[in-house]
């Protein structure tokens, strides 16, 4: 039991990120502390060669007033008052000859260890080494001294002491180690687990939903910027879900509702037909209805999954450059012999050139849906003007008409999926055109306003973002 629960501790994240932080910390501890050691030594170095050097002042003294015979005797005077084991003096040549030396048997075989380089340099006063021989437990620290460019003095100290003094410090050092390892153990493991709380606010999020809690969102607490925008993050997605489930929903409500009429009139038909002895045409003409009824069908099927689709998003919007004007000018031409067979006059105004970003077989049908609403809605002899033309970072498409307008409680209604108007209800249709034409357009990041009086005629505008790669020509009327 004991062994799956550890087992299972080293899969999580918090364990890892736990272990992760304590060994971070304590090697970037350990790296600090080594160097703060270094320089612990250092400083102890060089304050025992300071001591050295100052001890040996006097020697200097008298070799310089007295001469070498006097400064020998009056360092063996000094040594008898001294631990042979702690210090010893020696006179040598540039060959490394030793001319004069104190009692070295504690300090084991020194002969070879002459002159360093450095100090044959007549420019260097002494130098001082660390070296560690077999008789000494500690080592020792040496100074060469040059006392003409062809005599020099060595003395010798055991660093006893300073190792003393760096033993106890080491041991400081390993148990504040120690301390340090187990508090970032600690620290790091409320750190990780203060990091985790908002991913197990996401988890325990995700868990609900599962069992059916679609309206179950993540409690943002905000402890860190990159957990704070996860949750934003996975809310929004579970707002597109939630859309895309609802979407759905419509969609099959509206299949039972709104298709119910269509199927209804094509079994009628097909039942009148086959109750009454009809002729060979009769039943001709049946399946021309029936054709018919079943591409309303198809249209509004389609037309309901196009606009499902672009509102989940999943649908992929294609973002490319193209002349709005030239598009909008194809429209008016296609739709002009319907104005001329209503007697109706079709006003442009477009620039010679409008280069907007967006997907451009959307954009033409959403123009083509409000320019035909507009000539439909429009008695005969009105008038429909279509103008285009650029607000800030948009281009503009107005869609203004002298048709049988909207009506102030219809007017909040007209996106909504087969919503129709009183007024429109006498026309073919099935309401879902401008729910396509919203749709359409906020996908590609524009916006779609409408003005209308009953009786008085409706103003459509329609704005795209212009595109940033491309310049824009003044108006021409056409």
């Amino acid at each position: 039991m004991l062994s799956k629960r550890l087992n299972k501790l080293k899969d999580s994240l918090i364990y890892r990120l736990t272990i992760l932080y304590a060994v971070t910390f304590t090697l970037f501890s350990a790296v600090g502390f080594a160097i703060f050691y270094y320089r612990i030594y250092s400083i102890a170095v060089a304050r025992l060669d300071s001591e050295m050097l100052k001890d040996n002042q006097n020697h200097m003294e008298i070799y310089e007033k007295y001469g070498l015979e006097s400064l020998w005797k009056n360092i063996e005077e000094d040594v008898k008052q001294e631990d042979i084991k702690k210090e010893f003096y020696r006179i040598i040549n540039s060959n490394s000859d030793v001319l004069f030396s104190t009692d070295m048997s504690a300090w084991g075989n020194l002969s070879s260890y002459g002159i360093a380089p450095k100090i044959k340099n007549k420019e260097v006063e002494y130098i001082s080494e660390t070296i560690q021989i077999q008789k000494q437990h500690s080592k020792v620290r040496i100074i060469t001294l040059r006392l003409s460019p062809s005599l020099f003095m060595q003395f010798g100290e055991s660093m006893e002491e300073v190792d003393e003094y760096l033993k106890i410090f080491r041991v400081l050092l390993a148990i504040v180690v120690g301390i340090l390892i187990i508090f970032s153990t600690i620290i790091g493991w409320f750190l990780a687990r203060s990091a985790l709380l908002d991913m197990l606010e996401v988890t325990k999020t995700a868990n609900d939903i599962i069992k059916g809690k679609y309206n179950r969102r993540v409690k943002i607490i905000g402890r860190f910027k990159e957990t704070k925008r996860l949750g934003k993050t996975f809310n929004t997605m579970l707002d597109k879900i939630q859309q895309l489930l609802q979407s759905l929903q419509q969609i099959n409500n509206n299949i039972a509702h709104d298709l119910r009429s269509p199927l209804t009139r094509i079994r009628g038909i097909a039942e009148m037909t086959l109750v009454k002895n009809n002729s060979v045409d009769s039943y001709r003409e049946m399946a021309i209805n029936t054709i018919e009824e079943c591409d309303t069908l198809i249209d509004i099927i389609n037309t309901m999954l196009d606009i499902t689709e672009v509102e989940s998003g999943i649908n992929i919007l294609k973002s490319e450059d193209f002349d709005l004007s030239i598009l909008v000018q194809k429209a008016c031409e296609l739709f002009k012999t319907m104005a001329v067979e209503k007697n109706i006059k079709l006003h442009t105004y477009l620039p010679k050139t409008v280069f907007i970003k967006g997907d451009e077989r959307r954009t033409q049908r959403v123009v083509t849906n409000l320019l035909e609403n507009a000539i439909k809605y429009t008695p005969t002899r009105g008038d429909v003007t279509v103008k285009v033309d650029i607000i800030d970072s948009f281009a503009r498409i107005t869609f203004k008409d002298t048709g049988i307008g909207i009506s102030k409680k219809d007017l909040p209604e007209i996106f909504n999926r087969f919503y129709r108007c009183d007024q429109s209800r006498s026309q073919s249709g099935v309401g879902l055109g401008l729910s396509l034409v919203k749709a359409y357009t906020k996908s590609m990041q524009g916006k779609i306003d409408v003005q209308s009086k009953l009786n008085k005629g409706s103003l459509f505008v329609l704005q795209i973002p212009l595109s940033q790669n491309a310049t824009h020509s003044i108006y021409s009327p056409g």
